[in-house]
């Protein structure tokens, strides 16, 4: 059996290709697999690419930049919807053994979910608002657990693992043959045990239908970041140290164009220009410069998750990115959005007794039909809302999909639990750290009944709680969700601040208004907790501390005049300052602020 663990689990390499592409030429311009990386090199898009396969790829390109500066001036400040791709899972077995237990698989897009939710413990980036779920029903409309385990029955493919053309195991291109679901509807991922080029590819989105559309990636990296860094892939985002999208990545020496950043090397304006040479820099590093960027240092792009830093330095996509992926997703992977392989969603709301709900079921391409019982049971009505009678007690209805494509009757619970809680339903509370220290709270409710308002409160320690603000409108009603956000600049510097919402009824007949909290959401503040700023009261000078890489310093009066500003100095000399009160404001290279009060004697 062919060894295959010689890739390192920390440094993986991956290629990617467009999806209408003639894939063995594509492996054959990889590097081999001792230092395997990327093969979209010029030379490889010009041996690779005909005439009309190329008008493919740009015309991709040439309609989503129009897309995304269309939506950009149509934007609104409400919350992005949530995208749920359906993904299932090719798995090619050896004879006699298995690549990945159900359990793993499940395990890989609970964690690939986290990374683009923002949701795992060193998530410093922001929320997509996208994921991905196992289909539940095959393009025949069966029910599936998103999971298709194929029998290869091959000795090469066995022994070698997957390989080029006239390499020993099973060439990629008979990969696709053995099991593929339309691409315009569900995302195919095919896990192998052995790939002689790369850890995984996928392919950009163009729009079409193609039996190669999806990922390949081995079994050992299914449980990896890396599987969050090819889905990048799969909605249109290159490498952070691209040359240009499609164009092929740059090398430890070249730096990528940058006269419009949104158009040149990534695309994304966000993430800094950059070459190879920041791989290999996030660990062990502690000052590192970027030879892209006049030699400042680096920021947050060695972080970012289409980087080909090492795992543990992962930890982020950007906002540019995010609505990259959104609009690819809109534009050229719409299919997915409203796909025969999910369910309707009914968000379960909680009333109080004696009253009604109205129930929504979303993400149906079709006509929904309401029941009251898992099976059979009674017809109640259609439409993607329904409002219950008066209920006394807890009740689930059933929420059917019927499309034209895919007329089976699988029905979704919806519970309406009803109880003597307060009469607001929180179905989401997130936080989500934003440039300059800002923290973007947002939530949503389904239900309000003699609701008054929100307050704010934070902490840093997760006990010892005050109110930083107050929120009475939401900022977006639809389909009954009310959608509210607020924006929280903390005061303190702390590695991680808290956060929690106290729901505040309106006071009725002279009594107490009757209050309750949600649950706390936490979101970690990079690099400020280390920074200190003293004496105070200051005399002679006034002393940064734990301040590294690049930063700028700025003492304001009480009148808003900046009455010095330095850069990259730790004591600042404040003898000639009038006594009074100033405002000090250290700004780290990364974005992130901090201020302080300090008198002057």
């Amino acid at each position: 059996m062919k060894n295959i663990t010689r890739l390192s689990r920390v440094r993986v390499r991956c290629f990617v290709i467009v999806v209408a592409l003639w894939l063995p030429i594509a492996l054959l311009h990889a590097q081999q697999p001792a230092n395997p990386t990327c093969s979209s090199t010029p030379q490889y898009q010009k041996l690779l690419l005909s005439k009309s396969q190329r008008q493919i790829f740009d015309n991709a390109q040439k309609s989503l930049k129009a897309y995304i500066a269309s939506a950009k001036a149509n934007r609104t400040d409400a919350v992005d919807e949530v995208y749920t791709i359906p993904v299932v899972v090719h798995i090619l077995e050896p004879i006699g053994s298995s690549l990945l237990t159900d359990q793993q698989i499940i395990d890989g897009i609970t964690e690939v979910n986290k990374a683009f939710r923002n949701q795992l413990v060193e998530s410093d980036g922001v929320d997509t608002h996208i994921q991905f779920k196992l289909a539940v029903r095959s393009p025949q409309c069966v029910s599936s657990n998103g999971i298709n385990r194929v029998n290869t029955n091959n000795q090469a493919y066995t022994q070698y693992g997957v390989s080029s053309p006239g390499g020993p195991g099973l060439p990629y291109d008979q990969v696709y043959p053995m099991s593929y679901w339309t691409n315009l509807e569900y995302y195919n991922i095919w896990v192998v045990n052995y790939m002689d080029q790369a850890g995984a590819f996928a392919g950009y989105p163009t729009g079409g239908s193609s039996p190669t559309d999806g990922m390949m990636i081995m079994s050992l990296y299914f449980n990896t970041k890396l599987l969050a860094h090819e889905l990048g892939h799969a909605l249109f985002l290159g490498h952070t140290f691209s040359r240009g999208i499609g164009e092929g990545d740059l090398g430890t020496v070249e730096c990528p164009l940058n006269d419009n950043c949104s158009t040149q090397g990534d695309n994304i304006c966000d993430t800094e220009p950059v070459n190879q040479s920041s791989n290999y820099l996030c660990l062990g590093n502690l000052n590192p410069t970027n030879p892209c960027n006049n030699n400042a240092p680096y920021g947050n792009v060695l972080k970012n998750y289409m980087g080909y830093n090492s795992f543990e330095c992962q930890s982020q996509f950007t906002n540019d990115q995010r609505t990259r992926m959104r609009s690819a997703l809109e534009l050229l992977r719409s299919g997915l959005i409203n796909s025969k392989g999910l369910d309707p969603a009914v968000i379960p709301q909680t009333i109080p007794q004696g009253t009604t709900a109205t129930l929504t079921a979303t993400g149906c391409n079709g006509s929904v039909q309401w029941y009251d019982a898992p099976s059979d049971g009674n017809f109640l009505g259609s439409g993607n809302t329904f409002t219950t009678p008066v209920l006394m007690e807890s009740t689930t209805y059933y929420a059917s999909c019927l499309r034209s494509d895919c007329p089976s009757d699988v029905r979704v619970s919806g519970v309406v639990t009803v109880g003597p809680g307060l009469p607001v339903t929180l179905v989401r509370f997130g936080a989500e750290l934003l440039e300059r220290n800002q923290v973007l709270l947002s939530w949503a409710t389904s239900l309000e009944i003699s609701h008054d308002h929100f307050d704010i409160e934070s902490a840093r320690d997760a006990k010892t709680f005050r109110k930083v603000g107050q929120v009475s409108a939401p900022l977006h009603i639809a389909s009954g969700v009310s959608e509210y956000q607020f924006t929280d600049i903390p005061e303190q510097p702390a590695a991680i601040i808290y956060y929690r919402l106290k729901q505040v009824d309106r006071a009725i007949g002279g009594k107490d208004a009757r209050y309750e909290y949600s649950k706390m959401v936490a979101v970690r503040m990079p690099e400020i907790q280390r920074v200190s700023i003293s004496p105070n009261p200051a005399e002679n000078s006034i002393a940064i501390s734990g301040v590294s890489q690049n930063w700028e310093v700025e003492v304001i009066n009480t009148a808003g005049v900046v009455v010095q500003r330095t850069k990259n100095q730790q004591l600042i000399d404040s003898k000639r300052f009038p006594a009074g009160l100033y405002i000090v404001r250290v700004t780290m290279g990364s974005g992130y602020t901090l201020s302080r009060k300090i008198i002057k004697r």
